[in-house]
């Protein structure tokens, strides 16, 4: 009887933490958002002010990036965020993830999503990493190669809406 207690117990904690991401962990995204993305290149390290508006089109997320940077230069991005496959994948970033593990603190949601590709003309495996709270979003790139063991950070974006 104790062995059907412990795997009832571990079974209920495994379910909870691997709830799906959902377009309803979305919906509270749409907006105006103010934050840095530190960007980490091969030989340098550059800061940049962000300026994130997230429009909400039903099925999908349109992120609208202007960063500025220390050289007061203007560059602007665009790209859709949206969940499909059951909540297995991710498009994001202009790519297409498989999400690996969602957890759930509290009113915090941490999302990680993993693809193959290529940086530097080098094979990589990417990670981004969504950790979305009332208020704030952060986003974190991590790149790994063939010979590494862990992923190095090649941008962080650390927003708060407005």
């Amino acid at each position: 009887i104790i062995f059907w207690i412990l795997f009832f117990f571990s079974s209920f904690a495994a379910s909870a933490q691997l709830r799906g991401f959902t377009d309803k962990d979305l919906k509270g995204l749409a907006g105006k958002w103010t934050g840095t993305m530190v960007y980490t290149g091969e030989k340098e390290q550059v800061t940049f002010k962000s300026i994130l508006d997230i429009n909400d089109l039903k099925d999908s997320l349109v992120f609208n990036y202007i960063h500025v940077g220390p050289d007061a230069k203007m560059d602007t991005v665009k790209y859709a965020m949206r969940i499909y496959d059951e909540g297995n994948m991710l498009q994001f970033d202009s790519s297409e993830y498989y999400i690996m593990a969602v957890r759930r603190k509290g009113v915090r949601l941490v999302v990680i999503a993993e693809r193959e590709g290529v940086d530097i003309s080098r094979s990589a495996d990417f990670q981004i990493t969504l950790t979305i709270g009332p208020g704030y979003l952060n986003i974190v790139k991590g790149i790994r190669y063939g010979d590494m063991t862990e992923y190095f950070i090649r941008y962080r974006s650390v927003f708060t809406k407005l």
